[in-house]
């Protein structure tokens, strides 16, 4: 090897280490940046759900949904940023998410018979109702679930979807002896 070969190397080694700094402190930007950026997302996110009063459990679990998700975006899109293919981060990430909106399924559909029970109110605080094999006095209407206290006082949690699907009978929709 000759002095000019070794200039050549020199060089490469140069200009090659010099854009993996460059690109290594864009990353750490790009994380340090991304991670603010990620904790002003979940204040944001938590001062609204805390001005709707919200459920504390509730937002926490949002909060870490909303965290964990945008700090895998973050480190895919560094990983892209290096030239790493991330088509297969991304359908491992999309398959993620099928997954939890399979498991989810009856969450979702617990939350979209309580969307219908609120507006079309069959019932309300308060009513003498027998649903979905429960009979007892509506003591609240929630998003998922349905409080209803049975004669023998104890309080049961019905899923919105199996009342909405089911037969609802409210003995406190029509004044007593009037019949139709």
């Amino acid at each position: 090897m000759n002095a000019q070969d070794v200039t050549r190397w020199q060089d490469m080694a140069l200009q090659y280490g010099s854009e993996l700094g460059v690109k290594v402190l864009a990353a750490i930007a790009f994380w340090v940046i991304g991670r603010w950026l990620i904790h002003q997302v979940g204040r944001i996110v938590q001062g609204t759900l805390e001005r709707q009063k919200v459920d504390a459990t509730l937002m926490r679990y949002l909060g870490t949904v909303i965290n964990v998700t945008l700090n895998i975006l973050l480190v895919i899109g560094i990983l892209g940023y290096f030239g790493i293919q991330t088509t297969t981060f991304a359908a491992l990430f999309a398959a993620a998410g099928v997954a939890i909106g399979m498991a989810w399924s009856g969450l979702l559909a617990n939350f979209a018979g309580g969307v219908f029970l609120i507006i079309l109110r069959p019932m309300k605080v308060g009513d003498f109702v027998s649903v979905a094999g429960i009979t007892g006095t509506v003591k609240e209407v929630g998003l998922f679930t349905t409080a209803i206290n049975t004669p023998d006082n104890v309080l049961t949690l019905v899923g919105n979807n199996k009342i909405f699907s089911d037969t609802i009978q409210n003995f406190s929709s029509m004044p007593t002896g009037v019949s139709n």
